[in-house]
């Protein structure tokens, strides 16, 4: 794995690598027996059916000083809207950032507080876990997330349902477009990956809080430009639900 360390701390690169860590179980989840079920009830999220050339970007694990700021810089170069997972315990760390996340457009979802295996967490602890991060961003952006993003991919019919009770959606994301960026790629591969599988609707996953986001933030300068000459927009999970009930209204 390729690192990028630029003043980074080691025990700043410890935390990133134990969120790694634990991000790697969204990839080896097996699909939940009720996912089919949670989707067509508009529960979970995966992407849209449409004709329409709009792709939802989103980010995990953040916000890192470093690469988040770095990402936003590009997405602002080439006005492109995003959903940011972010964990609660780095929001609010990192206030100004959640800030500049709001202040250019972008959205801003619940990724956790601190990124917990949510396998080996009671009830009581994993809603701690979103509304504590939830509280978090409606105090600095002024908004209540409507999206969360389970913590490695897990879910679960408590999970859901304490989901549910918070009046959220699981913002999930296209099993296609995961260029698992976490794994050290460079920024040509992950946007070859994308650019290779691209397809109107889809949800993109990628990452600004691993140590790898230099190399993510070096991949959208690539295929952004690239994707928007062959009309896609970029836009936020809301505004990608928005464009599935405009298209579902026409005759």
């Amino acid at each position: 794995m390729i690192i990028y360390i630029r003043k980074k701390t080691a025990l700043f690169m410890f935390s990133s690598l134990l969120i790694l860590g634990f991000s790697l179980g969204a990839f080896r989840l097996a699909v939940h027996p009720n996912m089919e079920n949670w989707k067509k009830q508009r529960i979970v999220i995966t992407g849209i059916e449409t004709n329409e050339k709009v792709i939802a970007l989103t980010f995990d694990d953040g916000p890192d000083t470093e690469n988040t700021s770095l990402i936003l810089d590009i997405l602002k170069k080439h006005d492109a809207k995003a959903t940011f997972f972010v964990l609660g315990q780095r929001a609010k760390k990192y206030p100004n950032l959640i800030k500049r996340m709001a202040e250019d457009g972008h959205e801003v979802g619940n990724h956790s507080f601190s990124h917990p295996d949510f396998n080996h967490k009671d009830r009581k602890s994993i809603r701690e876990e979103i509304v504590k991060t939830n509280q978090i961003i409606l105090r600095l952006t002024g908004k209540k997330p409507l999206f969360f993003r389970p913590p490695g991919g897990y879910l679960s019919y408590e999970m859901v349902d304490l989901v549910m009770k918070e009046n959220m959606i699981i913002g999930y994301w296209s099993y296609i477009q995961d260029p698992k960026d976490w794994q050290g790629r460079k920024g040509e591969d992950i946007a070859a990956y994308i650019i290779n599988h691209i397809k109107p609707g889809q949800i993109i996953i990628l990452h600004d809080g691993v140590p790898n986001g230099v190399e993510t933030a070096r991949a959208l300068d690539i295929f952004i430009p690239k994707l928007k000459k062959e009309g896609y927009r970029f836009v936020t999970m809301t505004e990608l639900i928005k464009a599935e009930k405009s298209n579902n209204a026409l005759p």
